[in-house]
């Protein structure tokens, strides 16, 4: 089963009498990135989620956003700083006496001052809020991986009409080969006749023919080839994680049709190498996406 690495997974619950939503958006990456936001005060929360992601995901660019929905927060709570507040007002005043000009402090200008408000962890044991908190996760996880598995079976139905688009196209080559090693000896020949005004010689022309003919030959391309698509269609039936080694095997497929339309000399055999060349590209920018 093909796993992709795009995904979104979201769940929430209640703890400590607080609504708490946790969401999970993944996208490719080529190892494993994990990146957490939680507000200030579940900062403590971070090692915990980022641990348990990493027991259930293994690729992917992943980000991990905590949020507390309920105004009723009982996990933390803010204090005013009485005898800093009292300061800054006598400061205030004592501006105003000095410059002569009437004092105009309102709520925002108060809330602006940083130091005079405190948030503080209400007495509450963390672990009791980590293991309510990953049990939420671990809800989150199993959408983001439901949908992860859809999008992977998805991908796997492309992968295999592309897979079976370029057989045809392979066996298309190895049909329009049979007549193009004969044809080129026939050209060969004729070139030969023509420089030398007589028939050659059959050792001097045998000699040129499987020097041709090795130099035509694709069949131990078009061979690798199908092995290839062979190899890369039982790793869509695998249960593991497959995408670094999909992503080899169409490197090596492209080398191998590349070599094939240098060496067969003949545009009808190019024509398929380019059809399938095109087929590898759209595989290609979509393995990028597989775990």
């Amino acid at each position: 089963m093909l796993t992709s690495m795009t995904g979104f997974g979201k769940a929430e619950g209640n703890v400590q009498n607080m609504e708490i939503g946790i969401e999970l958006k993944s996208v490719n990456s080529r190892y494993l990135e994990i990146f957490i936001a939680t507000p200030k005060f579940l900062n403590f929360l971070e090692e915990p989620l980022r641990k348990y992601i990493r027991q259930h995901i293994t690729r992917g660019n992943l980000h991990c956003y905590l949020n507390v929905n309920s105004a009723n927060n009982t996990l933390a709570s803010y204090s005013v700083n009485t005898p800093l507040l009292k300061n800054f007002m006598l400061t205030v005043s004592k501006i105003a006496t000095e410059t002569g000009i009437e004092p105009q402090v309102n709520m925002q200008d108060l809330l602006a001052q940083p130091e005079l408000l405190t948030l503080e962890e209400n007495n509450i044991e963390h672990e009791i809020l980590e293991v309510e908190m990953i049990k939420i996760l671990n809800s989150a996880i199993m959408e983001l991986l439901d949908m992860e598995n859809k999008e992977g079976e998805y991908i796997r139905a492309i992968f295999l009409e592309r897979m079976r688009s370029m057989e045809k196209q392979i066996n298309t080559i190895i049909d329009l080969q049979k007549e193009n090693i004969p044809r080129h000896i026939e050209t060969l020949r004729s070139r030969i006749f023509a420089l030398l005004k007589e028939d050659p010689g059959e050792l001097q022309l045998h000699q040129e023919i499987v020097q041709l003919v090795d130099k035509l030959d694709i069949s131990e391309e078009i061979d690798r080839f199908k092995s290839h698509i062979a190899q890369f269609i039982t790793y869509l039936n695998s249960n593991e994680a497959v995408g670094k080694r999909l992503n080899f095997l169409l490197q090596e497929m492209n080398r191998e049709i590349t070599t094939m339309g240098n060496k067969a000399s003949n545009s009808e055999i190019s024509q398929h190498v380019v059809e399938i060349k095109n087929e590898l590209e759209t595989v290609r920018e979509q393995v990028q996406n597989i775990q």
